[in-house]
């Protein structure tokens, strides 16, 4: 019985200790991130929007769980959850896509584990999903909710095909450069992407149902 009323106290302990892990980790992946001189530019990349986003949805999580006397509010655990979700779409792409792609040229290293990337694409991703299933309280995860999540891939995916389309940018990725692939690639493409975006929001969901603990 006292194992039974301690465990929640630790799960708390410990959501609050991965929180603050990502937090700091997020804080020097950005610093050596923007170390590169192209200041907002780098916004662009899907990558660090996920990254700032999550690092946004950490705060939030310990502010609220501090203000809330252990609660966690419905807007930070949606950013949690939304965060999870952007950065299980990042390294999957990044997994499954950019690596496979970078290895033709020797320089798979370059994209999975060399300077920022290393927190970028690899541990903080990870490290964020297995706070967000196993760790941290919250609402329980709805349709309404895993449309939400999949909505941020979903608008960055459409912007980015549109400013390729007017040539306004190139790329950044190389799936997005819409005049350098034959159309229906275009379209197979955001297919995937939509398909990775939802079926990562509905897997996060699932696990969190049933391994994680709701409020």
């Amino acid at each position: 019985m006292a194992e039974n009323t301690t465990r929640p106290e630790k799960i708390h302990l410990l959501a609050v200790a991965a929180n603050a892990s990502i937090v700091a980790l997020e804080l020097v992946g950005s610093v050596m991130g923007f170390s590169n001189g192209l200041g907002l530019t780098n916004f662009k990349w899907y990558t660090v929007q996920s990254n700032v986003f999550a690092l946004a949805s950490s705060v939030a999580f310990l502010v609220s769980y501090l203000k809330h006397g252990g609660k966690i509010g419905y807007i930070a655990g949606m950013m949690r959850y939304i965060a999870s979700c952007c950065l299980a779409v990042t390294f999957l792409t990044v997994i499954f896509v950019l690596a496979p792609m970078a290895a033709k040229t020797g320089e798979a290293a370059e994209v999975l584990w060399k300077g920022p990337q290393k927190f970028h694409h690899i541990i903080c991703p990870l490290l964020t999903a297995v706070s967000f299933v196993f760790l941290e309280q919250g609402m329980s995860i709805n349709r309404r909710r895993i449309a939400a999540a999949c909505m941020p891939t979903l608008a960055y995916a459409v912007v980015f095909i549109i400013l390729n389309l007017l040539r306004v940018t190139d790329g950044p990725y190389p799936f997005l450069r819409v005049y350098k692939q034959p159309w229906f690639m275009s379209v197979i493409w955001f297919l995937i992407m939509s398909g990775v975006a939802l079926g990562s929001a509905v897997l996060l969901g699932w696990l969190r149902e049933r391994m994680g603990r709701k409020t």
